[in-house]
């Protein structure tokens, strides 16, 4: 039986759209819509036009740029705003109207990137060799590129959400038919204050290795059999993807334009990140527990900032206090834009509007709670604010350079710079044997672990040989795990990130190299300027010969990340910052 499919003119899709998006916001009561704000942001989504005049000829391709990026940033504005929106719990309504709104952008965006204007401008940046022209070159054909067919999307989004559903709805029971491994008094599971029947109560209260390997074990195993056709589906489009792409593997495809551009070299750095901790997972909860927390001073969170702002003053920012709920942020004489605060039970940062030089200033929603009475707290605050002043702090005139990074795993090197460089001063250090330092030494080794398995499943068949996951497993945690086949389906990233999971501890690992190559350097404003700021639209080649003193290849970069932090060699003394 043959099936068609009806393709509808612009115009027309776009009145039906719509039409649809009307209707729906009929659900709502009167009162809510007098409220939310989503019914209007919606109308601004379905009267945005995207540019249908080619560019100027006659005109440099700068100006012809600059002209886009005027015609659409109100596009950027209700994307972001959208995204922003979607932090909050909302009525079925509004979510639909959001999704709806959302979908009908990315549909038009993607007709707009097979246009004309579109194309003539590609052409034009191609023959100017400006640093900052080249690298919006390379941020456009990136986004050109990353566009799919609306079938293969579709296919795609209904599969990762599928997989994502099994992993976080299904629950482990704790029906154990061992008597020997319940958690009992007089042969019966407790339901003292000492354990809740929840699987980490049941790991740190269990006294015997095996059974909380098995009990471990079966929790892994919960979405392996629901989630074997998902998995299937998703490698199957990611390998078409690759093949309409000219490349072997999905692996291959994704990698390319990363710093660690090939699976060979990703496997390298994780290789040299792999070590033998001891702890196994099922073992992890009872060593936290017994473990003593690093201990920090309990302080206002309005007054915690105060103190932020005392230490971003080595980077000529300052902040102006407009009220005790929205902070201005200035570097040097340059309006950056806005810090909204709210209270909150856990630290967020939520983006609003994207800063762009010449165009329009920043907004971003943090929030917090009253007191940052933990250390993991004010270690998650100075990771919001790293963010938020970071992504304000961008220096360039087009929002696709302050948005899209010259590569995926090299775009959040600023913010964990400025993490590291906040904590060396805000935060105690913490001890060997504390409970943070053996939660970070097992974090890695879930990430490293992780990693292997995420970059190995996307790689061509005949690639695969030679991986060994429960060897894998053993060098990073000691112990075996009897089934690793249902690693794949224990982590949603996987379907989400894929080759690239690998990024988090890459950038994180790179941006500890770079704070303690830079920090003893007196200048520290041109440290914040060349990797934060980076008005030339330097490159990251660039940018990494500028503050580690030479020329830098990806190899000996993961080498000297090696090597940098031995005990010999733990902090180095010297600085080999050029510009000192």
């Amino acid at each position: 039986m043959q099936k068609y499919i009806l393709v509808l003119p612009a115009k027309l899709k776009k009145h039906l759209v719509g039409l649809f998006i009307v209707l729906t916001s009929l659900v709502n009561t009167a009162a809510n819509a007098a409220v939310s704000p989503i019914p209007l942001l919606v109308e601004q989504c379905l009267r945005f036009d995207f540019p249908t005049l080619a560019i100027d000829p006659s005109l440099d391709s700068k100006t012809n740029a600059i002209t886009l990026e005027r015609q659409l940033i109100g596009f950027f504005n209700i994307n972001d705003r959208i995204k922003y929106y979607r932090h909050f719990p909302l009525s079925y309504a509004d979510r639909e109207l959001l999704l709806q709104c959302q979908l009908y952008l990315a549909d038009e965006l993607a007709l707009y990137l097979d246009s004309v204007p579109f194309q003539s401008l590609q052409f034009s940046l191609a023959k100017n060799q400006q640093p900052q022209m080249s690298a919006l070159l390379t941020r456009i054909n990136h986004l050109s590129k990353s566009s799919m067919s609306p079938k293969l999307k579709a296919q795609l989004h209904t599969a990762q959400a599928a997989f994502k559903q099994e992993i976080s709805t299904q629950a482990l029971s704790l029906n154990i038919a061992d008597s020997s491994c319940q958690i009992s008094e007089l042969g019966t599971v407790s339901i003292s204050r000492d354990f809740n029947g929840t699987l980490a109560s049941y790991l740190i209260k269990q006294d015997n290795e095996q059974c909380r390997k098995r009990v471990w074990q079966a929790y892994q195993s919960r979405a392996s059999g629901k989630n074997k056709l998902a998995l299937t589906t998703i490698k199957q489009l990611r390998q078409q993807q690759a093949i309409e792409a000219g490349f072997a593997s999905y692996s291959k495809y994704r990698l390319q334009r990363q710093m660690l551009h090939s699976p060979e070299l990703v496997e390298q750095f994780l290789l040299t990140q792999t070590d033998n901790i001891a702890i196994a997972p099922w073992n992890i909860g009872s060593e936290l527990a017994n473990a003593p927390s690093t201990k920090v001073s309990k302080i206002n969170s309005t007054q915690w900032l105060v103190l932020v702002e005392k230490e971003l003053l080595a980077f000529e920012v300052r902040f102006d206090w407009i009220d005790n709920k929205i902070i201005r942020v200035w570097h040097r004489n340059r309006l950056l834009g806005d810090i909204y605060l709210s209270e909150s039970n856990k630290v967020a940062v939520k983006p609003i509007r994207q800063p762009v030089v010449g165009q329009q200033f920043g907004q971003i929603e943090l929030s917090f709670p009253t007191e940052l009475a933990k250390y993991q707290q004010q270690k998650q605050a100075i990771k919001a604010i790293s963010t938020a002043i970071t992504k304000l702090a961008k220096g360039q005139q087009f929002y696709l350079l302050n948005t899209i990074s010259e590569t995926d795993d090299s775009s959040n090197l600023d913010a964990l710079w400025l993490e590291n460089w906040l904590a060396d001063r805000m935060l105690p250090q913490v001890k060997d044997g504390s409970r943070e330092a053996v939660l970070q030494l097992y974090s890695e080794q879930l990430n490293v672990f992780r990693a292997k398995i995420a970059v190995n499943l996307y790689r061509a068949h005949q690639q695969k040989n030679s991986f060994v996951p429960h060897q894998q497993f053993y060098l990073s945690f000691g112990k075996y795990w009897d089934k690793t086949e249902d690693a794949p389906y224990t982590f949603s990233a996987i379907v989400y990130q894929g080759p690239l999971y690998y990024q988090k501890l890459w950038q994180q690992k790179v941006a500890e190299y770079i704070y303690q190559s830079t920090k003893n350097c007196q200048d520290q404003a041109a440290v914040f300027d060349m990797l934060v700021v980076n008005e030339a639209s330097n490159s990251i080649e660039t940018v990494l010969k500028m503050l580690l003193g030479s020329p830098v290849t990806v190899d000996s970069l993961i080498k000297r990340i090696q090597h940098a932090f031995d005990a010999q060699n733990k902090h180095p003394s010297s600085c080999t910052f050029l510009r000192q």
